[in-house]
């Protein structure tokens, strides 16, 4: 049971994937909890009052009680640290340590195609989308073949929030039509198969997208 309610602060168009990746995570939980953009503003960046309360002003934030957090990995392992079933990371260290690898390396890497393929485009489709740069045609090469060493490593067997996250990236390939190799599809497919993320794919969102693109 829920001692104190939780929210989740979030980017009002619903296109921010670490947004989503906690997103994912309350939902696999079965938590109740709200989402809500009152801190935000558009085009002004995050509030003084957010970085006051949780000391990095960034979105994702979420609020539990008297805590204030952000940084979507350091959010995913307090919720499974706090409400452990069912564990939303593997629970050996080992796998563990693979998957939050795996998270942070999306988190701090895959520059160029995130610039150039902003995640909207899966929800706010374009008619008309540049071909990638050598640059972010390179980064899609490293994601896709680091999904591909996974399955052959047996890492993508037992469903963890780390496949979420690969999945949310390949969707920016998928939706721009990049055709994806069959290890590739089959992890995208089986994430739009759960309830948790096709909740956030088809989320009610504002009829324009965003006037600057978020990645």
């Amino acid at each position: 049971m829920q001692a104190h309610p939780l929210t989740l602060y979030v980017e009002g168009y619903f296109t921010n994937v670490w947004d989503a990746s906690c997103f994912v995570a309350l939902t696999e939980k079965g938590l109740e909890f709200a989402t809500a953009r009152a801190l935000l503003r558009d085009g002004q960046g995050v509030p003084p009052a957010l970085r006051d309360k949780a000391a990095i002003g960034r979105i994702p934030a979420l609020q539990h009680g008297d805590l204030w957090l952000t940084e979507s990995l350091a959010i995913i392992e307090y919720l499974d640290e706090t409400f452990p079933e069912p564990r939303v990371l593997p629970a050996d260290p080992m796998p563990r340590a693979r998957m939050r690898q795996v998270m942070t390396w999306l988190r701090s890497d895959l520059w160029a195609l995130r610039s150039e393929r902003p995640w909207q485009v899966v929800v706010y489709p374009q008619t008309r989308i540049a071909p990638l740069s050598a640059a972010a045609a390179r980064e899609a090469e490293e994601l896709v073949a680091l999904v591909e060493w996974l399955a052959a490593h047996g890492d993508l067997g037992e469903w963890n929030i780390a496949h979420a996250d690969l999945a949310f990236a390949l969707m920016r390939l998928s939706a721009t039509g990049v055709a994806l190799p069959a290890a590739a599809q089959a992890l995208l497919d089986a994430n739009l198969a759960r309830p948790s993320v096709r909740a956030y794919v088809d989320r009610a969102r504002p009829p324009n997208p965003p006037p600057q693109p978020r990645s």
